[in-house]
């Protein structure tokens, strides 16, 4: 009887919870249309975080509870959501949908779909992207997201430059990158990323990227790699590509006989006889077989002649060679019930079109995550790459572009050959061949880690917390030597090798708790926490001259006989603590709005200004959900708008609200006495300033999302404004910069706005015959406008024509400034009419008179270019039928002007007796009076080439083929063979044609600095490159 009566209390306390026992349920998804399996769908327990994913298969396996609903999503299918029964097994069909608002997007500490996304967020499809060949990951924004502007780093791992809707700031305009929630400013770290890891790419434009603070006023790159996926079979993955690659383009250069009529044209011009010591004396002049030069002493240039090539040396064809480029990648993932994982490994190796340049890298990435229990989840990302970049010795461009065609790459003896003697009027240029040959074993290795740890644990099916903590780490090791070149007229005499180092870590730990609910038709997503960054530096160089070998086997730092000098060491520090909070609420899948504030404390900045808070909101209306919403032409119609305030503490330095003193021997040191040794001293390096603090930007944002034709014409619009306050920049009023001890104090001031529209359009279909296609466009306009200043006008960097870039009031940053050439004076009568000029004369450069007063002189220099294009844009066609599919890619730029310093290299008399573009052979004359170049000359008359004016500004505005892509999808018959589940192979052609007016190397210009934007020095050359690849997947 006792044991009866425990039964039926049992049965009376724990019968709901036996009703309530979990069972195992299984079953399989399938697409409707195809009737195929379909991998990785999301089944997730509603108002809970259980959840898996379907395997290779579409088989599944959940614990649930009869009542429980289970919700089946996956990317482009439509959700649904079942009520489980008391079956054990449920299968389930999904359509295919066309919501351009199901995406889900990383909108920084959070995912949301587009469908609630109310600020300005572009993403990256990485399927396309890197289908093809990327050797940089950044690549992939490169005219796929409206608004960001990518420009080639031209070199061989060069990290390129990215500007999100243009720029904002006097200072670094670089963006944020986020890798997996590892915060850094280093462009370089995207170049260490396997492509093929990357799961989505996320673009923060305006005010959303304020939950990022201090760091986020250039916006934020999100990029999350691949996890794997729960219940899915482990997967092999194998690419590898060969190309070979090549320069876009190469300046035509004067062949010898030109060259040696151009000089006799000029001499005779100036009304001089004929005479050189190459080209002799008389009526025309004579090419040389052998230079008339004085060789070098010593046994091997015994007996040696330097040799004139038939027709001159082409020295852009001498540095040029067409090159390399090998890529492979393996990658596995996988999953269980329990945990989840994928792996790569990859190698690279691209070698420079310039001679004796490349880069190479190895990369490999673990990433995996466990569940423990129900409840706790542990993670972690870890990325590990070295690479090995060889550096250009000298600078090849520029050397290239005025080295005279009368000198050859070698004498007769094998020997490099030069310039000898500036009395040999052979040009003073270095022979770039010599100097790439002699450092081509010069080079910086890297060693960069990347990766985080991380601990989830559900408190509840509604509040979960999460704690992370990562690193970004850089090592690296530099050797430079300058070797000794006897063949030049100024020949160096002794040869240093140079060595630097340092390490670079950037340190993150997050902790925060999300709470998501629903309560009727209300949503609410809140996350609040706290986050703390720490960025260290330090690094020192040493140089030693006096070597007896020149050979890389004795380059050590203890093998020279010069003293040791430390010519460089420096450390710094900076952190930052936060508190940050977020709230996104939606109402009825209708109505939708987002809030964030964080507030950043810095070391860079004294205490009192060190702290500051950077709020934003933004909402959206859906309004094609409306029930009353009716319409012929909007399928999809919603409108967001978003107001946020970031900051800004990329300024140039750490600790500048502070004096910074050094010892120097050159300044600093004194011999109180008069005589003896000097006693040790100090000067102030950099002067402080305790006021200084954040430049902050103010972001507004107006768009409209849209879906047409059953949304398979889509259109994002986005109108913004961008107010920068608080511009810091070096104050030289306050210490010259010609001062010999201490730099100026950097000080906030001014301010500068931004204005613009990112605009971009989709469609893709599929015709009858089975052909699906799209067509993907995105176009951007950005200007800005400084607003005030506490000075009249900054000015870029100086040059051997001084400044060439001035930032003022009224007009947009780094904006070109000389004086205007209105044309070339024809007749006596037309100089005599215009104002006073200095060497004015027929046959020269005429200038506008800008302020009226009758004389031409500094004064009547104004703005003559602007480098901010009137519209960047990028176009993506793709196509597919059957077995084959075809990419093909174009971007370009439209109204921007290139400041071409490079000119004054090769197509003026600066450096007469070097080589010159065949342009000259469109100057002046009595018979060529419509010329682009004034009249030919011995020196430079009238002011033409020692100061920037207008003759420099050319346009930039381009098209390029960026990529275009063949692929073929071998047979399954085939692929089986072996052993793989499908295998593709492809063409891959990337900058294969550029159309453009611009006359230099290259339209892209890639300059980094703020202040000197536009300007083209004899940069790396943007590379072409043809490549075939194979994938194969198992």
């Amino acid at each position: 009887m006792k044991t009866n009566v425990n039964s039926l209390l049992f049965l009376l306390l724990f019968a709901p919870f036996l009703l309530m026992a979990q069972n195992t349920l299984n079953g399989t998804v399938t697409e409707q249309s195809t009737s195929l399996p379909l991998p990785g769908v999301n089944i997730l327990l509603k108002g809970t975080s259980t959840g898996t994913t379907t395997d290779f298969d579409g088989n599944y396996q959940i614990n649930a509870s009869t009542g429980d609903q289970l919700t089946f999503s996956s990317l482009g299918f439509g959700s649904q959501t079942i009520t489980v029964g008391n079956q054990n097994q449920i299968n389930v069909t999904l359509m295919s949908s066309v919501d351009i608002l199901d995406e889900v997007v990383v909108s920084g500490y959070q995912t949301q779909q587009r469908r609630s996304l109310s600020g300005a967020i572009g993403t990256v499809d990485t399927d396309e992207a890197f289908k093809t060949q990327v050797t940089n990951a950044a690549e992939a924004l490169q005219g796929r997201v409206a608004g960001v502007q990518v420009t080639s780093g031209g070199g061989p791992g060069a990290a390129p430059v990215i500007r999100i809707r243009g720029y904002a700031t006097t200072n670094d305009n670089s963006p944020l990158y986020v890798i997996d929630g590892i915060q850094t400013t280093d462009a370089n770290v995207m170049r260490d990323i396997n492509p093929k890891d990357i799961e989505n790419i996320s673009v923060l434009k305006d005010g959303s990227a304020a939950i990022y603070g201090a760091r986020a006023s250039n916006g934020v790159i999100v990029v999350t790699t691949k996890k794997g996926s729960y219940n899915s079979k482990n997967t092999f993955e194998v690419s590898a590509t060969y190309g070979i690659s090549g320069v876009t383009r190469s300046p035509d250069m004067l062949n010898v006989q030109q060259h040696a009529d151009m000089t006799w044209q000029s001499i005779l011009n100036d009304g001089n006889v004929p005479s050189h010591p190459q080209y002799g004396s008389g009526a025309t002049p004579s090419v040389p077989i052998f230079l008339n030069v004085p060789m070098p002493s010593g046994p091997e240039y015994e007996g040696a002649g330097a040799k004139v090539q038939p027709g001159g040396t082409k020295w852009f064809e001498e540095v040029f060679d067409p090159a390399d480029v090998t890529e492979v990648s393996v990658s596995a993932s996988g999953g269980s019930e329990q945990g989840k994982y994928h792996m790569s490994a990859r190698y690279l190796k691209q070698e420079g079109v310039i001679i004796h340049t490349g880069f190479e890298s190895v990369s490999t990435r673990l990433n995996s995550e466990f569940k423990i229990g129900d409840k706790i989840t542990i993670s972690e990302n870890l990325n590990i790459a070295y690479d090995k970049e060889g550096t250009t010795s000298g600078n090849p461009m520029q050397n290239a572009a005025f080295s005279s065609p009368l000198v050859p790459v070698r004498d007769t003896n094998g020997n490099f050959a030069g310039t000898y003697s500036n009395a040999a009027r052979v040009g003073i240029a270095n022979n770039p061949v010599a100097d790439l040959a002699r450092g081509k074993n010069d080079y910086n290795k890297n060693l960069r880690v990347v990766g985080d740890v991380s601990f989830k644990w559900q408190i509840t099916p509604e509040l979960l917390f999460k704690t992370s903590a990562g690193v970004t780490m850089r090592d690296l090791n530099g050797r430079y030597f300058t070797a000794l070149n006897p063949e030049h007229g100024e020949a160096i005499s002794n040869n240093t090798l140079t060595e630097q180092s340092f390490r670079q870590d950037e340190w993150v730990v997050t902790n925060f708790l999300n709470y998501k609910n629903s309560f009727g038709d209300h949503t609410l997503d809140v996350l609040v926490g706290t986050e703390a960054t720490k960025n260290n530096y330090k690094g020192f160089g040493a140089l030693r001259t006096g070597y007896l070998f020149e050979d890389p086997s004795f380059y050590l730092l203890s093998n020279g006989s010069g003293v040791p000098v430390i010519s460089g060491g420096g450390a710094s520090s900076s952190s930052i603590f936060s508190l940050l909070a977020t709230a996104n609420w939606s109402y009825g899948g209708k109505y939708f709005a987002t809030a964030t504030v964080r507030k950043d404390d810095t070391s860079r900045f004294a205490q009192a200004e060190a702290d500051a808070i950077f709020p934003s909101v933004s909402g959206a209306w859906l309004v094609s959900s409306e029930d009353w919403f009716e319409s012929s032409v909007f399928d999809t119609l919603k409108i967001r708008a978003s107001y946020g305030e970031l900051g800004n503490q990329q300024i140039g330095g750490s600790n500048l609200d502070v004096n910074i003193s050094g010892l120097s021997e050159g300044t600093g040191f004194y011999a109180f006495s008069g005589s003896g040794g000097a006693t040790a001293g100090a000067v102030i390096a950099s002067k402080g300033n305790p006021l200084l603090t954040w430049e902050t930007m103010t972001s507004t944002n107006f768009a409209f999302d849209m879906g047409f034709l059953d949304n398979k014409l889509t259109a994002t619009l986005d109108v913004f404004s961008n107010e920068t306050t608080g511009l810091v920049a070096q104050d030289t009023q306050k210490i010259s910069t010609t001062a010999i001890d201490a730099a100026a104090p950097y000080t906030n001031l001014g301010s500068m706005k931004s204005t613009g529209f990112d605009l971009s359009l989709n469609y893709s279909d599929t015709t009858s015959s089975g052909v699906t296609y799209s067509i993907n466009a995105n176009a951007t306009k950005a200007q800005n406008e400084v607003t005030e200043l506490i000075s009249d006008s900054y000015s870029g960097g100086s040059s051997r024509i001084g400044s060439m870039t001035r930032t003022s009031v009224g007009e947009p940053i780094s904006y070109f400034y000389g004086r205007n050439v209105l044309g070339i004076f024809q007749t006596a009568a037309e100089v005599a009419g215009h104002a006073t000029q200095d060497g004015a004369g027929v046959g020269r450069f005429k200038y506008e008179d800008v302020n009226n007063d009758g004389v031409i002189n500094d004064n009547d220099r104004t703005k003559i270019g602007d480098p901010h294009p009137d519209l960047i844009f990028g176009v993506n066609l793709n196509l597919a039928y059957k077995a084959w599919d075809m990419s093909m890619f174009w971007n370009g730029s439209m109204g921007n002007d290139i400041f071409d310093y490079t000119a004054l290299y090769y197509e003026t008399p600066y450096f007469f007796n070097g080589g010159r573009s065949t342009r000259v052979l469109d100057s002046w004359s009595p018979t060529n009076t419509g010329a682009a170049l004034p009249a030919l000359s011995e020196t430079i008359l009238n002011n033409e080439f020692t100061s920037a004016n207008s003759f420099f500004v050319r346009d930039g505005s381009y098209l390029r083929l960026r990529t275009l892509q063949i692929g073929y999808t071998l047979p399954d018959t085939i692929a089986s063979k072996l052993g793989a589940s499908s295998a593709r192979v492809y063409y891959n052609g990337t900058n294969l044609l550029t159309l453009t007016d611009f006359t230099g190397l290259d339209p892209e210009v890639p300059r980094s600095g703020a202040l000197d934007i536009g300007v083209y020095s004899a940069q790396y050359p943007t590379n072409s490159v043809s490549s075939l690849g194979i994938n194969i997947k198992f």
